[in-house]
């Protein structure tokens, strides 16, 4: 009798167990299905730095045959394997909570990752080990390459164009002293001026290429933007008076839109839109300018009554080389405008957007930040 209950008590046991041995293994395997649908590399070390999971990903990220067997410790895996010896020299070199970047050749090309060292817990934040993520940047380093390159490349082919015009400038100037009208005078003055803004621009531009991080920089200066936008314009009323488009600049006298911004690269910006409405507006057409404040912003609204843009060149509108498929050379440049007036913009803290619709015109919304400080004063150019 005493043994009838003692084996039974026994069976339930070994039931119970079993049991929980089951719902252990469905827990695990489910954890590892999650660890391998992870697009990043994945390793989980142990307090020893021994391998206790590996996925996939990062197999193939560190050019590994086979998984190694479970205990194996990482770094002794760096004598064998050099993109592992690559990580764990990354590692090394970087504070222990800080991600580390490193380089490796891998199906046939150079590849970055970013590797980050997340803390493995237990019940009671009892430390278990390391979880060591390694994310693919290839891309976006790529992209941040391409950027520099062409802002590089933009600034070299800027100067050489720019040199012409100011030596062909002064040359107009000297010859024409002697007999030049107010207007001729007041056209060279304007020609000189853009030319330096253009030649300042490429200047920063080609600064902005030796960085780590190509942006076009501001100078921050008290300036009203109302008076910097009518004072951009001003060239560009004759060359709408010949085409026969009306230029039109609303803006409130009462209420002065103070900002902090650069005095070269923002008249530059408005410049690129209206001579881009100025290109494609017919005679007859209007191109209306409307400076306002919009709460916490001051904003510029270009719009016209050209033949606007294509539905499927809108998204990529501010993208270097952008143009229209139809018409790959009729804006006359790389189609870098619209990208070097958004990086302009957004360098301001502001952001610029655009709006159109084919035969019914474009319109471009320009906001940046208000400087309340400044309002009252009279700030200059």
């Amino acid at each position: 009798m005493l043994a009838a209950e003692i084996n039974a008590a026994i069976g339930r046991v070994s039931q119970h167990y079993a049991g929980r041995l089951s719902e252990l293994d469905h827990e695990r395997s489910k954890i590892d299905a999650i660890v391998e649908s992870v697009e990043d590399g994945l390793i989980v070390l142990d307090q020893d730095r021994a391998i206790v999971h590996i996925n996939e990903v990062a197999c193939a990220i560190l050019a590994m045959e086979s998984r190694p067997a479970a205990g194996t410790v990482l770094e002794s895996l760096a004598a064998q394997n050099p993109h592992v010896a690559r990580l764990i020299a990354a590692r090394r070199d970087s504070d222990d909570k800080a991600p580390a970047e490193f380089k490796i050749f891998l199906r046939g090309r150079d590849h970055t990752y970013i590797s980050r060292e997340l803390p493995w817990t237990g019940p009671g934040d009892t430390p278990l080990g390391t979880i060591l993520l390694l994310q693919d940047v290839t891309f976006i380093r790529d992209q941040e390459r391409q950027r520099t390159n062409l802002i590089a490349t933009l600034s070299h082919e800027l100067k050489t164009p720019l040199t012409s015009l100011n030596m062909g400038a002064e040359l107009m100037e000297e010859s024409m002293r002697e007999n030049m009208t107010n207007q001729q005078r007041e056209l060279l003055e304007t020609i000189h001026d853009d030319i330096g803004r253009m030649t300042a621009i490429a200047g920063n531009l080609l600064d902005a290429s030796r960085t780590t991080v190509a942006r076009i920089g501001v100078e921050r200066r008290a300036i009203q933007l109302d008076r910097v936008v009518r004072e951009a314009c001003r060239p560009l009323g004759r060359q709408a008076d010949e085409k026969n488009i009306r230029l039109e600049i609303i803006a409130d006298s009462k209420q002065p839109l103070a900002i902090w911004g650069d005095p070269i690269k923002l008249p530059w910006v408005i410049t690129n839109l209206v001579g881009n409405s100025l290109r494609y507006t017919p005679p007859g057409g209007q191109i209306r300018i409307e400076l306002r404040r919009e709460g916490k912003v001051a904003r510029t609204v270009v719009s016209d009554t050209g033949k606007g843009i294509a539905p499927e060149m809108m998204p990529r509108i501010f993208e270097p080389y952008a143009q229209s498929p139809d018409h790959p050379g009729e804006m006359g440049s790389a189609g870098l405008g619209l990208y070097i007036a958004k990086e302009i913009v957004e360098a301001h803290n502001g952001r610029i957007f655009a709006s159109s619709a084919p035969g019914e015109g474009t319109t471009f919304t320009i906001d940046i930040p208000i400087r309340e400080e400044l309002l009252g004063q009279d700030p200059g150019r």
